[in-house]
């Protein structure tokens, strides 16, 4: 991949990411727009891009559902392994908890940012199948350690594991769009105009939403969880990804677009759901701003090598 490519795909993210963290910080928008910003992202414009692609979406080609799978299997054998790696560490249950979802979450706004940056709208359309697969196995897998593992404040009452994942917005999402998809549905042109507004929308706000939602760093994280979980998403993940592509035989366009899911860092709602559900949240809000920070020059390191790897 040209230098010219690396740049046009990475800059605008990065740019949108950085320009709305300073918008945060010097006052332009409140606490409450920004988490105003990441609900309706969240419950409406995101899951309606899932719904959209998912229900028209065609699975006639193989290799996509390899694809999803592969992605799937990978995160499951890295989900099982820090899942004991952390349980078995030093820390304390809730920040072994907000350690896991480090290593594990992923941002699906930079996803399909980076997406449509170096495949457009066909690039968007192919990552939807696999990406839905992957935020319904990582949800399973955050919410049951949550659940096992979290310390809710007194008083809060956590939500069941059943319930948890039963309303989340985007695995109910996945699931209508895989439902809806059978009867072959060709939405009117003012519907399919109305759907692209929206993924656009959650595409924008997503990315405005992870820089506004950066935070400061303080002393007060546990070097320990933070380096580890860095490490593993952003380096270790994508390379155990790549050789399973590679073992699998998938097509290259395929592979790049695996590559593409694998190495983003965590998602900004790790925060929310480790305030949820009894995670160490302010260890968690420092581990997505450090994974956010270091992806800047992990991402970058990884389209160089694109070229050599695929």
């Amino acid at each position: 991949m040209s230098t010219s490519v690396v740049g046009s795909a990475l800059f605008p993210v990065m740019l949108v990411i950085a320009l709305a963290f300073l918008v945060r910080r010097v006052g332009l928008v409140s606490d409450t727009h920004v988490a105003g910003v990441e609900r309706v992202t969240y419950v409406v414009f995101f899951p309606t891009l899932l719904f959209s692609n998912l229900s028209t979406a065609s699975f006639d080609d193989p290799s996509v559902w390899t694809l999803a799978l592969l992605l799937a299997g990978t995160h499951l054998l890295v989900g099982a392994i820090t899942w004991v790696f952390y349980t078995r560490s030093s820390l304390d249950g809730p920040s072994a908890t907000s350690a896991f979802q480090g290593a594990n979450r992923f941002n699906s706004y930079i996803v399909l940012a980076l997406a449509f940056a170096v495949y457009g709208a066909t690039g968007v359309q192919q990552i939807t199948v696999p990406m839905a697969l992957m935020i319904i196995t990582i949800n399973i897998l955050c919410v049951s350690i949550l659940a096992r593992y979290g310390a809710p404040e007194e008083g809060v009452e956590a939500p069941s594991l059943v319930r948890a994942l039963a309303t989340n917005p985007l695995i109910l999402a996945c699931a209508a769009g895989l439902a809806v998809n059978p009867l072959g549905i060709d939405w009117p042109g003012p519907v399919d105009t109305a759907f692209g507004w929206f993924g656009t929308a959650a595409i924008a706000l997503g990315l405005f939403a992870v820089g506004a939602g950066l935070r400061p760093i303080s002393g007060k994280g546990s070097l320990f969880a933070i380096a580890s979980s860095s490490i593993i998403k952003l380096v270790a993940l994508p390379a155990l990804f790549l050789l399973v592509a590679y073992l699998a035989g998938l097509p290259r366009d395929l592979a790049a677009l695996g590559l593409i899911a694998t190495i983003v860092p965590g998602a900004t709602s790790s925060y929310i759901l480790a305030r949820q559900l009894g995670g160490n949240a302010p260890l968690m809000a420092q581990s997505v701003t450090v994974g956010t920070v270091l992806s800047a020059a992990t991402v970058t390191l990884w389209f160089v090598l694109w070229p050599y790897l695929l």
